[in-house]
């Protein structure tokens, strides 16, 4: 259900006509208006802040998954254990950019 209660103060920012057209697509893919989903943004969002260590790991992590990815090419197959490293790369750049500030 809509929060009923009356809007009364107006908030004012620029954005470019792709942003616009981002932030109206986003909208509608989330079944909602613009200003419900903006509004929704803008309390319930957040921006996560990564350290320059973290910066660092999330790079040599983005080495091994590229490694691991020409190696997949080289062998024209999926080793199993290539596979597990791979699919433990992504879980700990999962983890990397869920953590909360």
């Amino acid at each position: 259900m809509k929060n009923q209660s009356k809007k009364e103060v107006s908030l004012k920012f620029r954005v470019t006509e792709l942003e616009k057209e981002i932030i109206e697509n986003r909208a509608k893919t989330n079944g909602k208006t613009f200003s419900d989903y903006a509004r929704f943004m803008l309390i319930n969002g957040e921006i996560i802040a990564i350290s320059d260590k973290e910066k660092s790991i999330l790079g040599g992590l983005s080495n091994n998954i590229n490694q691991l990815t020409r190696l997949f090419h080289k062998q024209k197959k999926e080793p199993a254990e290539l596979l597990n490293e791979l699919k433990n790369t992504l879980t700990h750049l999962k983890n990397a950019y869920r953590r909360s500030s």
